[in-house]
């Protein structure tokens, strides 16, 4: 069984902010206006939508955005409004427990937290600022581990940015296994890319995958891109596909990567394949010569988020003539 480390990593985040909420509010703690504010601002922190090129970081746009989910919230709730308006305060700090903004001393900033809590709320229970010391020291050793949990000395992936797409890599998986001499480099790459092993392999390919992925949105970058190996024999096996890409059925992943199929095995499969897509996988396809250079096969290369071309394709020229129209291709 597999485990979908962006959703788990995810729910440990908003398990955190509702702990911390309820440890600052105590019996004034709203759960409807907490859960509004951690939708707003897990929308944003981990998939970054309400993407806009006006804000120059994370941490503004956040402010921003909490801003506007308190004034949205008020709207329909006016008697409640400065309850509201203090937990929107409160929220700001959520940013520190979830590497958005840098502090150096954790018990300082809750020093501080304990501070406003004192004027603004009335609940003001006593061991405040340890309790939630403690509580916000688990959770970042909980994520810690989780993460340290799907890292691996024995595989690692090696990232190649594309020539002409910036912010694009391919993963390369790659290993650290000691093999008997008489096993020749070859051979193993050879046995690592045929039948079960192939799709086995994927397993450890996108776990360390979305690690990377996961680091990157930790950083607040979200520009990055990754296209991954896939194994076509998947798409014969319902329940084996199911559970390898569970491992990336995320929304915050799933815009982030994508499953490199030659395009011969894409004709094999076509309905197959159109199902991945209607589920929210992205796909890039690798040109061969069965490709027909045809109007409606090149309009159709529309839909794929990446295509892999080189020079030694039979209709490499026609393809390339197309470039202008095509912002997706990839030239190797």
């Amino acid at each position: 069984m597999t485990i979908n480390i962006m959703n788990e990593y995810i729910e440990l985040t908003k398990k955190q902010i509702n702990e911390y909420m309820k440890l600052v509010f105590g019996n004034e703690f709203n759960q409807r206006y907490c859960d509004i504010y951690t939708e707003r601002y897990i929308n944003i922190r981990y998939f970054n939508y309400y993407e806009n090129d006006i804000y120059e970081n994370t941490r503004k746009k956040l402010l921003d955005y909490l801003k506007q989910t308190e004034e949205d919230i008020i709207i329909n709730n006016i008697n409640d409004r400065e309850l509201i308006e203090v937990m929107r305060i409160f929220f700001y700090y959520v940013l520190y427990f979830d590497n958005v903004a840098y502090y150096k001393d954790l018990r300082k900033k809750i020093e501080q937290i304990a501070k406003i809590k004192r004027k603004r709320v009335k609940d003001n229970s006593s061991n405040f600022e340890e309790k939630l010391y403690q509580k916000m020291e688990e959770y970042l050793k909980e994520k810690s581990e989780l993460i340290k949990q799907f890292s691996s000395d024995e595989f690692y992936i090696k990232l190649t940015r594309y020539p002409n797409k910036s912010n694009v890599y391919r993963i390369n998986l790659k290993y650290n296994l000691k093999f008997p001499l008489e096993y020749s480099e070859f051979a193993i790459n050879k046995a690592f890319q045929m039948g079960i092993v192939n799709e086995d392999k994927l397993v450890v390919e996108y776990y360390l995958t979305v690690l990377q992925i996961l680091k990157d949105i930790l950083k607040q970058n979200y520009k990055r891109k990754y296209i991954v190996e896939f194994a076509s024999t998947l798409l014969n096996k319902p329940k084996k596909i199911k559970s390898i890409l569970n491992i990336i059925d995320n929304v915050a992943i799933q815009e982030k990567i994508s499953l490199k199929i030659k395009y011969e095995q894409f004709l094999e499969n076509k309905e197959k394949v159109y199902e991945l897509m209607r589920e929210g996988y992205k796909i890039t396809v690798v040109l061969d010569n069965s490709f027909e250079a045809t109007f409606k096969e090149i309009e159709s290369l529309k839909m794929f988020e990446f295509i892999i071309i080189n020079k030694n394709i039979k209709k490499y020229e026609e393809i390339i003539r197309n470039k202008g129209d095509l912002q997706n291709i990839i030239e190797i």
